[in-house]
Order: structure tokens, then C-alpha cells, then sequence
């Protein structure tokens, strides 16, 4: 550094710390943070300031749009009166003085809302060579307001003139604008052409003969707007060079901030004249409430920031303990790692790349690896080599969650692992994760499930083949039943018949002797046959009914049915819609002994006077309904549904294990005195055979 130089521009390598520890000073600290803290109140103020005078604007831009639109209602209100005076003077003959007085007085000018205050009638003088809208013109009606016509109403001006031209050309109404005199302000005349009442010999259009006149009172035209929002400050000009029509005065509350104002100017035409409004409100932040909110959020961050300078001046007092904090974050560091190493489950921690960093002496047990051996290898090692790449982006997903915890696997909570000889086995694991100084780490706490899951596989297992063992009894059965009913049916019904055709040859031949009590024997021989064979046939029927397999389902309820009303004189409806399905063998004996088990249960418990019968194909489903109007059952309702299917009775677990060999479901309803109801539906295509599917 050279002799001149100011030693205190010179930054040695002290500087920096020097720095820090003047910011640790407690005063210092609690400055700055009362300096920030109020800075970004001030921030805050001055934008919500900017947001709250925009949106004023745009308040204020919907209500001078308003009062634009309502300026014109009123214009078109005034035209709807001028053309309904004209609508009297096109009358014939035309209305006399008197007429006239008595329709301007029933309109009532002075109470109605409207900036008329005088109407009449103007006609040109009778000169061929002038022009309807240019001639000299004689008022012929007058009545209004004031007795008599205003000086300047009817004054010749460029505007007027203009005005009659718009109205004889376009047949509407037209606006014009006549200075006041005397520093009067400016009147208003509208004006409508009176057309002739039937066409001129040669046919040609109609003319007009003259205008209805409305005058029309600037003030009473802008006063009721400005009343009506008297925040707004207006302004009204007509035509080119413009002419003043009105001008509001402001009020004392404009005058807050002069020059602080929201501006707007809308120009429209009516009457082939264009008339212009400029609107005009203050815009001071103290009028539209920004101030007041903007003082709110300085005040409130004055506060905050005296708060956090307390705070920030305490924390800094406050003394330092390194040694003791250091101490307690390694005591409890052990009591971590002691905990891990203690627990029953394998415990595994990676880092963010999913190399290991914690391998516990259970995971050591379930994976066959030592703890020296896996920290540091990739977690990949231990995950099936299919699973690897979805088990990483497991991980990679929930480290962006920001999820503290997560089971993993779902929706199937059972993962695979890999030992280190190789083989795979089932487990169930968790994911958390935290961030430490050295970044972040995920541990996974998991559960070798082996044992489990195999006790699980053989319970299903066996209860598969429980229920194959089932359907396999109830087909043997139906076998045997089926063999025993033919062998009944062809074999011993056969030689009973032939027994028969015997002894009623026998009885021809000894009826030609003396005998005379050898035919009575042998004719009572033969009805003891006949009931013989009548009795073997009804227990084959009830084994195996022959028409099940030569005409089908359908037939065979249907003599089941008969059969059951002449048994037990109960009887039955039937809805049988199945004719043109096909079932196969198994599914129509399982629906046939449905039937017959359920209309035994009604005979033996229901004590009902009818039951109905219902099977119908309804899409791909088969639905079979068997109720009665008997007792029904007993019990709490809520629990009768669980109680039917529960019920001891072998004949409802055949019914419902019958179902389940289709397939099918069981639905019962029933309640005390209101009968037995069972809908038993199954999938078509498992009560059809494998060609009437196909």
C-alpha cells in the first residue's frame, strides 16, 4: 500500500470474520432485522396499493359505461313520446290547439321523468321550390312547460337544419343543439318528420309535411344521471366544432388530491349527432381505501418487525453451548444405532444414489450377508433382477412425494427379496425417509414372510380342493342316482311287466275251469303289480326323473311341479322362459334338485297356500326365483339374510353349495308373515355345454 493511501479502504483477510461478528452483535442484529422486516411491509404496501387503485378503475370504468348507456335510454325514452304526439298528428283531420294541450298535459312533463318540457308542430312554408328540411317553418301546435315558444328553440342554425335533413331522409328522429341566450344554457330539439296519410295521385311515396318538435332541457336530461352517482363528475358536448351542453360541479369529497383523477370519454351518435361524455372521478388512494389499507399493512409490519428485532436480539444474547450440543447429538446417534441393531426386523438405509449405509444383524440373518459385505453395494443386489428397475423408480417416486412413510407394494403388499446364495423369498416392507446434513436417506424396515405366505398358499390350496372334493361327491352321487333309476326303470320294471302279461294269460286259461276263486287271486295278483311297478317308477322318478334327460329342464320342473300339487295339494306358478337354452347335463340336474330341495322345504316348514316358479335368461345372466306366500322367517331383520344362508338345514347348504359349483349367488328375502324368497342367478355360459357356447 503506498504512503498516501487511506488505511481505511484497506480489506485485509480478517475482514470477513470481522464482519460476522459484528453482524453477531445482538443491537446490530436487531436492527437489520427491524430494517428487512419493515422493507418488505413497504414492498407489500406498495403493491397491494397499485392492485387496489386498478382495481378503482376498473369500478370506475364500469360506472361511467353505465351512465353512458343510461344517457341513451333517456334519449330513446324522449323519441318514444315525440313519436307518439306524431301518431295524433298524423290523424285526420290533424289535432286543433286544444287536443294538443290536452295530450302534452296528460303526458304531465313537469312530474315524468323526461327532458321535455315542450312539444309542437312545425310545418314549411308552402313554397314548391324549397325543400321540406330547408323552408321557413310556421309552428302550427305549441305546449309545454312555458306558454310560449323559447326565442332561440326554433333558431336557424347549421345543426337544426342539418337535423331536419337526417329526419326528412331517414323518416327517425334527429338531434340538434341551439346555443341559450343570455348565458342561458343550450336547448335541445328533437325532431320527427309528419308524413302525408295516403300517397299523391301519381302514386309516388309519401311526404312529409312538416316535424313533431320536442325542446328538451339539458339539465333536466344530465341532472338525474349525475344524482344518481354523485362520485362521477360529467361533462356533455354535441357536434363538430363541439358545443357544451352541460357541466357538472364537484363535490367537496372530489377535492381531496386535485389532479389525481380517473378520466374517461365516450362518444356515441343518436339522432345523426354525436354527443360525448367525459366522466370523470378522484382517484386519491385516500378515497378509494388504498391508503387506508396500505397504513393497515405498515402498521401491522411495524409490529412484526419490532417482534422478530426482540427475537433476533434475544437469540443473539443468548450464550452458546457447542460442547453439550455436539455431546447430546452423539449420545442420541448411539441410542439410534442401538435401537437398530436391536430390533427384530431387518432394518436397511440407502442414500440417495441407493447405495447401502445401514445393514442391521437382522437384515444380515434374512439376506445371508454380513453388514461389512452389504454397506456400500447397491440396494439392487438384494431385489430380484425383474424388480429392479420398478423397485428404483419406487424410490425415486416417493423421495419427490416428500411422504414421511409409505408402505410398500401396493396394492399387492407382499415384495420379493433376494438372499445371497440366490434364492427369492416373499417379504413386506416399508419406506421412510429424512435429510441430513449429507443429503437424504431412505430406510427400509422389512419382514421375511415365508412362512406366511406359504401357510396362506396351502390354506387355499386345501380349500380348493375341499371344494373339488365337493362338487366331485354331489357328480358321483348324481351318477349313482342316475344308474340306480335306469337299472330300477329297465331291468326290474321290465320283469315286473313281463310278470304281468303272464298272469293275464294264466288268468285266460284258468278262467275257462271251475275255479272260480283262481281269477280273483290272480286278478289281485296283478293289481298288486300294477302298484308294483307304479311304486318302482315313482322312486326312479324321485332318484333320477327320466324326462330330465329325454325332454329336458323345462318338462322335468314342470312334472315336478304337477307332482308336488297333487302330493300336497299346494299350488304352483310357473314362469319357465328357457325353452331355447341349452343346458348341459350337470347344470340341469343341479337346477333341478334347486327346485325340488326348495319346494320340499316349503312343504315341510312354510305351511304356504302357493309358490311361484320363475326361471328365466335375462342377457348373459340365468336367474331361478323360487317363493312362497308361507310363514317366512323369524329373528332380527338385519340379521336374516346371514341367518338363511347360515341355517342348518341340509337342504339350504345343498342349494347354496349346488350354486357355488356354477358359479352362482343366493339371495333370500323374507320377513315374518310375508313369505320365503330365494333368486339364485348365475353366468349362462357356465350352465351351457362347451358346443351350445361355442
Amino acid at each position: 500500500m503506498g504512503p498516501g493511501a487511506d488505511p481505511r479502504m484497506h480489506v485485509g483477510p480478517g475482514a470477513g470474520p470481522g464482519m460476522l461478528a459484528r453482524l453477531r452483535d445482538p443491537v446490530i442484529a436487531a436492527a437489520l432485522t427491524f430494517v428487512v422486516a419493515f422493507a418488505l411491509a413497504g414492498v407489500v404496501a406498495t403493491f397491494v396499493t397499485r392492485q387496489w387503485q386498478a382495481a378503482a378503475e376498473q369500478r370506475f370504468t364500469r360506472r361511467a359505461a353505465a351512465l353512458h348507456e343510461t344517457l341513451r335510454q333517456a334519449l330513446v325514452a324522449d323519441e318514444a313520446i315525440l313519436r307518439g304526439a306524431r301518431a295524433l298528428l298524423s290523424q285526420t283531420p290533424g289535432p286543433d290547439p286544444a287536443a294538443w294541450k290536452h295530450l302534452v298535459s296528460a303526458i304531465d312533463l313537469d312530474s315524468s321523468r323526461t327532458a321535455i318540457i315542450a312539444l309542437g308542430y312545425v310545418t314549411p312554408h308552402a313554397n314548391p321550390a324549397a325543400n321540406a328540411a330547408d323552408s321557413a317553418e310556421v309552428t302550427t301546435q305549441w305546449a309545454g312547460l312555458s306558454a310560449g315558444i323559447p326565442g332561440n328553440a326554433l333558431m336557424q342554425t347549421a345543426a337544426t337544419r342539418a337535423a331536419r335533413r337526417h329526419a326528412a331522409e331517414t323518416g327517425n328522429a334527429a338531434l340538434a343543439a341551439v346555443p341559450g341566450l343570455a348565458n342561458a344554457p343550450p336547448l335541445l330539439t328533437l325532431w320527427l318528420p309528419v308524413y302525408e296519410t295516403s300517397p299523391d295521385a301519381q302514386g309516388n311515396a309519401r311526404k312529409a309535411t312538416g316535424f313533431a318538435v320536442a325542446l328538451l332541457d339539458a339539465r333536466r336530461l344530465f341532472e338525474p344521471l349525475v344524482a344518481a352517482d354523485p362520485g362521477l363528475a360529467l361533462s356533455a358536448r354535441i357536434g363538430t366544432p363541439p358545443l357544451s351542453l352541460y357541466t357538472s360541479a364537484r363535490g367537496e369529497e372530489n377535492e381531496v388530491l386535485p389532479g389525481i383523477l380517473f378520466r374517461r370519454s365516450n362518444a356515441f351518435a343518436f339522432g345523426g349527432a354525436t354527443l360525448t361524455l367525459d366522466v370523470s372521478a378522484d382517484a386519491s388512494p385516500l378515497l378509494t381505501g388504498a391508503a387506508t389499507c396500505a397504513l393497515v399493512i405498515l402498521l401491522s409490519g411495524l409490529l412484526a418487525a419490532t417482534v422478530f428485532a426482540f427475537l433476533a436480539h434475544r437469540l443473539m444474547r443468548a450464550p452458546p453451548a457447542p460442547a453439550q450440543v455436539g455431546g447430546d447429538a452423539r449420545l442420541n446417534e448411539a441410542r439410534m444405532m442401538g435401537i437398530i441393531r436391536s430390533s427384530m426386523e431387518a432394518i436397511v438405509t440407502v442414500d440417495e444414489f441407493q447405495r447401502v449405509v445401514i445393514f442391521n444383524p437382522a437384515a444380515e440373518q434374512v439376506f445371508g450377508v454380513s453388514a461389512m459385505e452389504a454397506i456400500g453395494a447397491p440396494l439392487s443386489r438384494f431385489v430380484p433382477e425383474r424388480f429392479r428397475a420398478a423397485h428404483a423408480q419406487h424410490v425415486e417416486r416417493f423421495g419427490e412425494t416428500g411422504v414421511s412413510e409409505r408402505q410398500m407394494g401396493r396394492p399387492r403388499r407382499v415384495l420379493h427379496g433376494l438372499r445371497a446364495n440366490g434364492e427369492e423369498f416373499p417379504i413386506e416392507a416399508s419406506i421412510s425417509q429424512i435429510r441430513d446434513d449429507s443429503g437424504k436417506l431412505f430406510t427400509v424396515m422389512l419382514r421375511d414372510v415365508t412362512e406366511r405366505v406359504r401357510a396362506e398358499e396351502a390354506l387355499r390350496r386345501s380349500r380348493e380342493e375341499l371344494r373339488e372334493l365337493s362338487a366331485n361327491l354331489q357328480n358321483v352321487r348324481e351318477a349313482e342316482k342316475t344308474r340306480i333309476a335306469r337299472e330300477l326303470h329297465d331291468d326290474l320294471g321290465q320283469q315286473l311287466t313281463a310278470l304281468k302279461i303272464d298272469l293275464s294269460a294264466l288268468e285266460r286259461r284258468l278262467g275257462e275251469e271251475d275255479a272260480t276263486d283262481v281269477p280273483a287271486r290272480l286278478a289281485g295278483m296283478r293289481n298288486l303289480i300294477d302298484s308294483t311297478v307304479a311304486s318302482l317308477r315313482r322312486i326312479a322318478a324321485d332318484l333320477r326323473p327320466v324326462m330330465l334327460d329325454d325332454l329336458g329342464l323345462v318338462p322335468a320342473i314342470e312334472w315336478l311341479a304337477n307332482d308336488f300339487t297333487n302330493r300336497y295339494g299346494i299350488a304352483v306358478e310357473r314362469d319357465l322362459d328357457a325353452d331355447a337354452t341349452v343346458f348341459s347335463s350337470a347344470a340341469a340336474s343341479a337346477l333341478f334338485r334347486i327346485v325340488q330341495e326348495a319346494l320340499t322345504n316349503v312343504a315341510r316348514h312354510a305351511e304356504a297356500g302357493l309358490v311361484e316358479i320363475k326361471l328365466k335368461v335375462d342377457g348373459p345372466n340365468c336367474v331361478l326365483r323360487i317363493a312362497d306366500d308361507g310363514l317366512g322367517a323369524t329373528g332380527d331383520p338385519a340379521d336374516r339374510q346371514r341367518d338363511a344362508l347360515r341355517d342348518k338345514s341340509f337342504g339350504l347348504l345343498g342349494i347354496r353349495e349346488r350354486a357355488r359349483m356354477l358359479d352362482g349367488t343366493v339371495l333370500i328375502d323374507t320377513a315374518p308373515g310375508k313369505g320365503f324368497a330365494m333368486t339364485i342367478t348365475f353366468a349362462l355360459h357356465a350352465l351351457q355345454s362347451e358346443e351350445a357356447a361355442s
